[in-house]
């Protein structure tokens, strides 16, 4: 795997191409032909959202902003790891 390789975990609510362009899809198909969030960023937003309503006093500030959207990323890239192993 490559150094800077990251599991995005695929697609989190994943909808067919072909769906999106009012053609029916082939059943059961995953992969590629597939578009939509990953499961990385809805699990970062997911991590975000609880941390900023965790704490009100929060600096928003852009440069805390980028370090609560990084530790956010932290927090899925362990989900998804932790995924693989079950």
């Amino acid at each position: 795997m490559p150094e800077n390789f990251i599991d995005t975990g695929g697609p989190a609510f994943p909808v067919p191409i072909a769906e999106i362009q009012g053609h029916a899809a082939h059943a059961g198909e995953l992969g590629p032909g597939f578009w939509g969030m990953s499961l990385r960023d809805y699990f970062a937003a997911l991590a975000l959202n609880g941390m900023l309503a965790s704490d009100s006093s929060v600096d928003r500030t852009m440069v805390n902003k980028l370090k609560w959207a990084r530790v956010a990323y932290a927090f899925a890239d362990a989900m998804i790891a932790a995924r693989g192993e079950f």
